[in-house]
């Protein structure tokens, strides 16, 4: 009885002390919220009531490192040093000018000219970074700091001090070891610490673990300059794995560089996508740029035009029309449809055929439609349906709404389906424009029967929907791609190793100034999967080459042979040519 007694004490005390840890713990966080609240709110203000002058100043804090899916690392933070002025221009001891000046240039191994042209930029600023340099060396440059005030003939520290105006600080800094790689994609943060592009804006709060960039409160306190760190919230930022393959990323790197160097395009896009799971593999653009060097660069090479831009899509169109078309009935796969050897008249003008193959043929099969990529064709089975149809169809390949996957992606433009003319133009893909990303996966719900949302993190779950088509046509229109490459418009992207499927495009641009479509300003296009039973979709845009023989078959295509013969290299795919 009497331990029974013991035991219900010790309980009734043990349960006392857990109430009294929680209160106090409750208590801690009020009292440190309350203290942040206090800072980040009250004590700025108080002090311009008193008639100081103060600023706010943000800079990097630690964000979680971004690697490839096999381990590489794009992007990691590492601690710097640097050097703050504070209304320099105030500092009129030109003699101490000079000698900070000096000691620093040889310090810091940076040239005197650079860090006056800084000064000079900055010094009526109330806050300015001067120069960052290795943390290692913080120690030395507050000691040459004291040391500019420190007169040796009189052995003491003499008036104006320099330490009133210049000080050292210390922040994270953002570095990507492999520069230009995947840039575009990547995006940069800046040295006050804003993600301003990239993966670094769209996983910003998830990176820096929803911590703000460092705040500081810069004030003078009788003549001495004052940095005093205002509250941030406190998280865990965490490190980033993305979908990307680094083998894969730098075969599209190269790939790049080859179109760039034998084309010279103004833009460049290509993209490898996994077709079951829609993790994006590869993902390279052009105009490109050195993240680590950011300021040298205008936004225009800087911005993902894999999202950001969008493009008319030409005959790249013709297989999601073709599909729908069969899968309602509306055509049947031997339907034969008349293309008037290759000519076909809309409004005022005559719409012909390219190959010499249809410009001998009165009728054609949707298959050989594809093959040889024929407009009249395309004209004559989209004039079939009306526009609600039409829209229908882009609903049914998910071509109304982007991905909405990345920061700044574009919405499709789509021309009036209720006009007579546009739908016929449509046909071809003319009058209707799409962002790359957005494309790709379109067609590969076209050719897997599934739309797969895409993702550029690895562990991220995918999310996969079937669309409103039959199996039937999902193995109709991959067969008909694969002959697109056997013997079509497609046959240069054709592998020893692989069966691949695909399909051209040619898309003439509109320009504003001729107030007409060009005829010399174009986007090429290859759109494809490897191998028959598909493992990878492949993007590759290629828009306004200089050259001669400019459509996708002959701009595009090839690239497409090559990436899918080291793709499964990479991956060990089983050949399925015999």
């Amino acid at each position: 009885m009497e331990s029974l007694r013991i035991y219900q004490r010790r309980e009734r005390v043990f349960k006392s002390r857990v109430i009294l840890f929680i209160l106090l713990s409750f208590l801690g966080v009020i009292l440190i919220t309350g203290r942040l609240i206090y800072i980040n709110l009250f004590r700025e203000k108080a002090l311009k009531e008193s008639n100081i002058e103060v600023e706010v100043v943000k800079v990097q804090t630690y964000r979680g490192i971004i690697r490839t899916s096999d381990g590489k690392i794009l992007a990691l933070s590492y601690p710097v040093a640097y050097v703050y002025a504070n209304k320099f221009s105030h500092f009129q001891d030109v003699v101490k000018r000079e000698k900070f000046i000096k000691k620093l240039s040889k310090l810091l191994g940076v040239k005197e000219s650079v860090l006056r042209k800084r000064i000079k930029e900055n010094e009526d600023r109330n806050f300015f970074e001067l120069i960052t340099f290795p943390i290692s060396l913080k120690e030395e440059v507050k000691k040459l700091i004291r040391s500019v005030d420190y007169d040796e003939e009189k052995k003491r520290f003499t008036e104006p001090y320099i330490s009133s105006f210049v000080g050292v600080g210390e922040r994270y800094k953002r570095y990507y070891p492999h520069g230009k790689f995947a840039s575009n994609l990547i995006g940069f943060v800046t040295e006050k610490g804003y993600a301003a592009e990239g993966i670094e804006r769209q996983f910003d709060a998830y990176l820096r673990g929803g911590k703000e960039p460092a705040k500081y409160l810069i004030y003078k306190n009788k003549g001495i300059t004052v940095v005093e760190p205002l509250g941030t919230q406190i998280y865990e930022p965490k490190d980033l794995t993305l979908s990307l393959n680094f083998k894969v990323q730098a075969l599209l790197e190269e790939i790049k560089r080859k179109i760039v160097k034998k084309w010279k395009p103004k833009k460049v896009v290509i993209i490898v996508m996994e077709t079951e799971t829609g993790k994006v593999r590869g993902y390279t653009t052009y105009p490109d740029y050195d993240p680590n060097r950011y300021k040298l660069y205008p936004y225009q090479r800087i911005r993902n035009i894999g999202v950001t831009d969008r493009f008319e899509i030409g005959s790249t169109f013709k297989p999601f029309l073709i599909a729908y078309a069969i899968d309602r009935g509306i055509i049947g796969k031997n339907s034969l449809i008349n293309i008037n050897y290759g000519k076909v008249k809309v409004h005022k003008k005559y719409v012909k055929d390219v190959e010499l193959y249809l410009r001998r043929r009165k009728y054609i099969t949707p298959r050989e439609l594809l093959v040889y990529s024929s407009n009249v064709g395309a004209i004559k089975v989209g004039l079939m349906l009306s526009p609600n149809r039409y829209y229908d169809l882009f609903k049914t390949f998910k071509l109304l709404h982007t991905p909405g996957v990345l920061h700044g992606e574009v919405k499709p433009y789509i021309s009036n389906l209720k006009i007579k003319i546009n739908r016929a133009y449509a046909s071809i893909g003319q009058g209707v424009a799409f962002n790359p990303l957005h494309l790709i996966t379109s067609f590969n719900a076209l050719i897997s029967g599934n739309y797969v949302k895409p993702s550029f993190v690895e562990n991220e779950k995918t999310e996969v929907r079937k669309i409103e088509i039959k199996p039937s046509t999902v193995r109709w229109i991959r067969n008909t791609l694969i002959e697109v490459v056997e013997r079509g418009t497609g046959k240069r992207a054709r592998s020893e190793f692989y069966f691949a499927g695909g399909k051209t495009g040619t898309a003439q641009k509109y320009d504003p100034e001729l107030k007409a479509y060009s005829k010399k300003k174009l986007v090429t296009y290859f759109l494809g999967f490897f191998p028959s039973k598909p493992k990878f979709t492949i993007l590759i845009l290629v828009d306004e080459p200089k050259g001669k023989n400019l459509y996708g078959g002959t701009v595009a295509a090839p690239y497409f042979k090559e990436i899918i013969e080291k793709l499964g290299a990479i991956y060990g795919i089983r050949r399925d040519r015999t």
